[in-house]
């Protein structure tokens, strides 16, 4: 099972884990956490370069999960495995 944890850091306190996001066994995506972080990363949608389309974790979990670290990541707030 994968399993990352959106991190993130306000001015000089330390990182702190706002939602965790969870691959089931069955390739499904649930995302865990606090409201308005599970909103944000729920209806997210990555950029396919490949196809130049815009994919959400309900239409390709797969290729969601592979893209939406990069697309999330700022100095203040990314992913990591959890």
């Amino acid at each position: 099972m994968t399993r990352l944890a959106l991190r993130e850091r306000l001015a000089e306190r330390p990182p702190r884990t706002v939602a965790t996001v969870t691959v089931g066994e069955d390739g499904s995506i649930e995302i865990d956490g606090e409201p308005t972080s599970v909103d944000f990363l729920g209806s997210f949608r990555v950029l396919d370069r490949s196809s130049d389309r815009w994919v959400s974790k309900d239409e390709n979990p797969e290729l969601w999960l592979e893209l939406i670290g990069e697309h999330v990541r700022t100095p203040f707030r990314w992913l990591e495995p959890a």
